[in-house]
């Protein structure tokens, strides 16, 4: 039974305050009691005191108290407390909401969706399975979890015809191909070379057909090979924070931004099974009839003449499912305006030129939108892209312009929401923006259309440049502003040139846009908007990150700092908070180091050192606080400072995309060629009691990972809330290390009852694991390993995507998954926690 200080907001006011209640499991245990035993004092309690009395229990007790009572209790939980008391416990989970169905006329079913998702993060953690098995090992997921997505050009995928509709009868019928096999004898070979036909046997009409193929034949030869996968760019994500199915995907053959199912033309393990079981009965039938002479397609009601004589089987579907919608075709190439970009009705209109221009994507994304009141009001895919034109003359710059499309299923104005089926996606309100200028991080608010962009020092195109200042920037050279980061690698772009970093983040608006309208030289200027505000850093920004209202981000530095800015008002952000990692670090040790040497100083000397929440420092602060930190490293020893590269660059912030950042935090990424990479958990010390999630809560490191990884890989991270995957690649090869973080009180019976989090331990079983809190808060439950995760070495991109039900994952050994017939083994491969 948990004993939780907190409970539902709607009853915050009633309840008490402190960090542990120590009533709670009694109040629960003598209302259940007194339930079993009929005694009326459940029933003669209010809806309001019986609600206030269930928000103690955890999710075994609500279920004993909700389904497992006497007849009386449970009615009146089903009548009229069901909806209340499944949706408190659902929401007090951290659970990404449920998805948006405006036609169902049935009130969401919240205590099936409760166990739905347990049941899902048990799969993942393999809990219940070490449990029952009685092992403390990690547990690898069941081969049935795993499914393979073989990623092709469009003149390798067979998609149904124009009169044929996805989802008619005879679109996905199975059927069996019929391929050559080397149990023929010679003359069998010859008569078969010299028949260019495919012939193809359709199950449900009994009969055969001998029909041509649309396909080239070369796809199913063992000889031929698909051309290879490549992955520049983030180039898919999952819509949905929950269980859903839908993905935005980048196609890296056409460049076409595609929404699909993520489980749409997939191999999985069931089908290679009953592929393989067909070729070894087909083999058994061609070793027993291969002396029979077939010449010509006989009677399948002839029993003594066999149709398959010769021939090896081959299951697959008749077609493969096309996209649900294209967002970006490829016909929108071929209809690009370069007037719109770079003509007279542009910021370029003072240095036009023609030239070669060249398109590369950044990027795609998906965004979700939350109301004040926390729930989801839709869903945002965007897509970043840069079009450089190339310089005429030796010494001419490039120009270059940034354009950010976004689709929404929702109107920001009116809020009216679209939903589609399960054959169409509803993103109909496209907004663009573009920029004159090239940014290097950028991020997308979808509950308030904005996008916060940083762009190059020197290359920004809402900076103003004095004489002086440039005269300066040309004579320090980019070799200043590289010195200026404490890192020694990620200062680079892809071609080798060196990123200036700024500390400046831009605010710009969305701009809506409607492609069926001709352009106009007013529409041209609009979709390059002045930005709405600015935000300025104490060093140069390396990362940032918005949460999913809009009111907070969190922006990581070059020099291993972070800051909280509050942008609740989008025209005047203001800064709330200044975390540092060294001194975070440090501050720990510093009593300890000067508790001996500075008992004469006054209190104001021992802190001066010390970095304010608030302001930033200044240089004098700096220096001083740089003495105290040495003298401490000094009396630290190297060996004993658990994190090893405090001053690295944040090069990544992870937020929860249907969590606020005061709800459940969020970790940042620190990455260092020696010692590889360091991930940082930042919570508030009140986030479990009933005043957490104000803003005025401030932020502190509360865990830290030493990611057991390969320090040359770079590697992926998701955070949900409650979920950490990290995928990588260590001695072994490509892996996924599953960590728990505690982000409710109802999982603290876990953390509680786990040898595991009681210390720090160290080894594989620790994961990397460092609780810094007097309480634990994260631990590590899990690594994935399979055949089919395999082929990417450290230089190839590794990219996740990952919800409450899925991860996908980019692969090069799908065909130790499944084969679809083509000989694919590059694409995607998609973990199904549903069983």
């Amino acid at each position: 039974m948990s004993k939780r200080p907190f409970s539902p907001k709607s009853r915050a006011h009633a309840r008490p305050s402190v960090k542990r209640c120590p009533s709670g499991g009694e109040v629960i245990d003598a209302a259940i009691n007194a339930a079993n035993k009929d005694i009326n004092l459940p029933q003669e309690l209010c809806d309001d005191s019986l609600l206030h009395v269930l928000s103690y229990a955890d999710t075994p007790s609500l279920i004993h108290f909700a389904r497992g009572t006497n007849n009386a209790i449970r009615d009146r939980c089903r009548t009229t407390l069901d909806y209340k008391i499944w949706k408190d416990a659902f929401d007090c989970h951290n659970l990404a909401p449920l998805d948006i169905e405006t036609n169902s006329p049935n009130p969401p079913d919240y205590y099936s969706a409760l166990r739905r998702r347990l049941t899902l993060f048990s799969n993942l953690s393999g809990k219940a399975k070490r449990h029952k098995k009685q092992v403390k090992h990690s547990y690898n997921l069941p081969s049935r979890f795993f499914h393979f997505v073989p990623i092709l050009p469009n003149d390798l995928m067979h998609y149904p015809p124009t009169g044929v509709e996805n989802n008619s009868a005879n679109a996905n019928d199975i059927s069996f191909h019929l391929v050559d096999s080397h149990h023929h004898g010679g003359s069998d070979i010859a008569a078969r070379e010299d028949d260019d036909s495919e012939h193809l046997i359709d199950l449900e009409d009994g009969d055969v057909n001998v029909m041509d193929n649309d396909l080239d034949p070369t796809m199913y030869s063992s000889n031929f090979d698909p051309p290879p996968v490549e992955f520049s760019c983030d180039s898919y994500s999952l819509t949905s924070a929950g269980t859903g199915s839908e993905l935005v995907f980048l196609n890296p053959f056409s460049g076409t931004v595609e929404v699909r199912n993520v489980l749409d033309n997939a191999v999985g393990y069931d089908e290679s099974i009953l592929e393989q079981a067909m070729l070894q009965a087909s083999e058994s039938i061609l070793n027993q009839r291969q002396q029979q002479d077939s010449s010509s397609l006989p009677n399948y009601d002839d029993e003594g003449s066999e149709v398959i004589a010769g021939e090896a089987f081959h299951r697959s579907s008749m077609y493969d499912t096309p996209p649900k919608q294209v967002l970006y075709s490829v016909d929108d190439y071929f209809d690009l305006d370069l007037n719109e970009y770079f003509g007279e009705h542009t910021p370029f209109q003072n240095r036009r030129r023609s030239g070669n221009v060249t398109s590369d994507w950044v990027g795609v994304d998906s965004h979700s939108a939350l109301s004040e009141s926390k729930s989801l009001t839709g869903t945002l895919i965007g897509a970043a892209r840069i079009l450089t034109m190339e310089s005429e003359g030796r010494g001419e710059e490039e120009l270059a312009c940034t354009e950010v499309f976004t689709w929404s299923n929702f109107d920001h104005e009116t809020g009216e929401i679209v939903v589609g089926d399960s054959n169409s996606s509803p993103y109909c309100f496209k907004h663009v923006v573009k920029v004159a200028g090239s940014f290097y991080f950028l991020d997308v608010c979808a509950n308030k259309h904005k996008v916060f962009a940083a762009f190059q020092a020197g290359s920004c195109p809402f900076e103003v440049i004095t004489h002086d200042d440039a005269e300066v920037r040309r004579r320090a050279g980019s070799n200043r502003a590289l010195a200026e980061i404490n890192d020694n690698e990620s200062v680079v772009n892809e071609d080798g040139e060196p990123i200036r970093m700024s500390k400046t983040i831009f605010c710009l608006p969305l701009m809506k846009c409607d492609d069926a309208q001709p352009s106009t030289p007013e529409s041209i200027r609009s979709q390059f908007p002045s930005p709405d505000s600015s935000i300025k850093a104490q060093y140069p920004v390396s990362s940032f990150s918005i949460d999913p209202t809009g009111n907070k981000l969190v922006v990581g530095t070059v020099n291993g700092t972070v800051e909280i800015w509050d942008t609740s008002r989008s025209t005047k952000p203001r800064r709330v908070q200044l975390l540092s990692v060294r001194q975070a670090f440090l501050k720990r040790h510093r009593a300890m180091t000067f508790s001996h040497t500075s008992k004469h100083l006054d209190s104001s000397d021992t802190t001066a050192g010390k970095p304010s929440d608030n302001e930033p420092e200044d240089d004098a602060n700096i220096r001083e606080s740089n003495i105290h930190d040495d003298i401490a490293l000094l009396a630290i020893g190297e060996e004993e400072f658990p994190h090893k590269h405090p001053t690295s660059k944040i090069s990544q912030i992870y937020l929860p995309r249907h969590l606020t950042a005061q709800k459940c935090g969020f970790v940042t990424k620190q990455r260092n060629a020696e010692h590889g990479t360091t991930l940082l958990i930042w919570q508030t010390p009140d986030m479990f009691l009933e005043e957490a999630g104000k803003s005025t809560d401030h932020f502190k490191v509360t865990a830290m990972i030493n990611v057991p990884l390969s320090a040359q890989c770079h590697p992926e991270v998701h955070y949900d809330g409650r979920r950490l995957l990290v995928f990588g690649k260590d001695h072994i090869g490509l892996i996924v290390l599953v960590y728990h973080v505690l982000g409710t009180r109802f999982d603290q019976d876990e953390f509680n009852d786990s040898d595991k989090t009681k210390h720090n331990t160290k080894g594989e079983e620790s994961g990397g694991v460092i609780n810094l809190d007097e309480e634990c808060r994260v631990k590590f439950v899990n690594r994935i390993r399979h055949a089919g995760l395999d082929g990417l070495e450290y230089f190839d991109s590794m990219l996740m995507t990952a919800n409450e039900r899925y991860i996908v994952l980019n692969t090069k050994a799908g065909h130790l998954i499944g084969c679809d017939g083509r000989n694919a083994s590059e694409g995607l491969l998609i973990i199904d926690l549903e069983n």
